[in-house]
């Protein structure tokens, strides 16, 4: 069974501060990864080594001199980011290998062929969020959401779990609304517009990133990875959390 686990960038960085890694959280769901007992694909997000940057340098956008120093020194962070990841992975003795989107994709063209073969191989694949050239005179950024998707596209997972720093859907927003509901469970055939209400701004893309996934995966979840003792839950009746079925 594999299972495909996307850390946000929310989780493992404070996103207010440029490179600022959150080393005792992420260590603490990394530890729980080993309770899933599954083919593992990790994804990781981006956080504050990578959006900061990319709004500084205008990535997505035109190629031009700027621009391309903004690519390198961003690519540069974020391979500094997947190394804090992988010193945690050694700590806690997973068998991993990193891929960095640069090895999958340039332009139109995606390769995903050395993720079957570590699999198969009995490593897990670590990825995570880069800058890429999308075409001769654009810059792009392939976000982690979207590796995910491609990823799940390909495996067709048995479940795939993002893990954020919120408790999962809500039917409104519960900074704004004190009786926002948490939505456990979103069934697939329902209307999500009749079960969300006045979802927005990131949770609302994550909402939409969800449902896309939902395609290809037999469930979908969005845990708190403040609370990693959930990712252990996934199968429990009392996780907390939100799940597509």
């Amino acid at each position: 069974m594999t299972t495909i686990v996307k850390l946000g960038g929310s989780i493992i960085t404070d996103k207010t501060q440029y490179r600022k890694f959150r080393k005792p959280e992420s260590e603490r769901v990394i530890a729980m990864l080993h309770s899933l007992h599954d083919d593992l694909i990790l994804v990781h997000g981006g956080g504050s080594y990578g959006h900061i940057k990319a709004k500084e340098y205008g990535i997505p956008g035109p190629v031009s001199e700027r621009s391309g120093i903004g690519f390198s020194l961003i690519h540069c962070d974020m391979l500094r980011l997947n190394s804090e990841v992988s010193d945690l992975l050694l700590s806690q003795n997973f068998k991993f290998v990193s891929i960095p989107p640069a090895n999958i994709i340039f332009g139109k063209s995606r390769s995903f062929s050395g993720f079957r073969k570590y699999l198969e191989a009995g490593f897990m694949p670590v990825t995570f969020g880069d800058v890429y050239v999308r075409n001769r005179s654009e810059y792009g950024i392939y976000s982690g959401d979207t590796l995910v998707y491609d990823l799940s596209r390909i495996f067709q997972p048995e479940r795939v779990v993002f893990v954020s720093d919120v408790d999962g859907i809500f039917d409104r927003n519960p900074k704004i609304y004190s009786d926002a509901k948490l939505l456990t469970d979103l069934n697939e055939s329902a209307s999500f517009q009749s079960q969300v209400t006045d979802v927005t701004g990131g949770i609302g893309r994550k909402l939409e990133v969800m449902k896309k996934v939902k395609k290809y995966a037999k469930s979908v979840y969005l845990i708190n990875g403040l609370k990693p003792e959930r990712l252990g839950m996934l199968d429990s009746p009392d996780l907390i959390g939100t799940v597509i079925q």
